[in-house]
């Protein structure tokens, strides 16, 4: 879902960063070559294979909220920053900060660049 604010390269990056959340690509745009790296491993291969990875993929079913959200842009690439807390049985387990970088030259995604990093809490001695 648009916001209003956001740049129609910013709109293409956030249907994938709802899709994350909602199991269901069928607004996101890919290229059919695009390609996924994270955190310096390549993690998807094709627009097809990420777009049944964020409708079927177990790992995403772990998310319970996507939080935080912040763009900037530059030319044809979109950085995004946000949260994803996840965990079982509408339960948090676990918050990630994830920072994802996307080539979106011509209305769809080409690459996705994405650093994923957990989150601690201190917990009181």
């Amino acid at each position: 879902m648009s916001n209003f604010g956001d740049s129609p390269r910013q709109a293409v990056v956030r249907e994938y960063i709802d899709a994350l959340a909602s199991h269901d690509s069928g607004a996101v745009k890919f290229a059919p070559g695009a390609r996924r790296i994270e955190n310096g491993i390549t993690t998807g291969f094709s627009g097809p294979g990420l777009a049944k990875g964020l409708d079927n993929a177990f790992y995403y079913h772990a998310i319970l909220d996507i939080r935080d959200i912040e763009f900037t842009e530059s030319g044809d690439t979109v950085r995004a920053t946000f949260l994803i807390d996840a965990g079982v049985r509408r339960k948090r387990i676990v918050t990630v900060a994830v920072e994802e970088t996307f080539l979106v030259p011509d209305g769809t995604i080409h690459l996705i660049m994405a650093k994923l990093r957990l989150r601690f809490r201190r917990t009181p001695r």
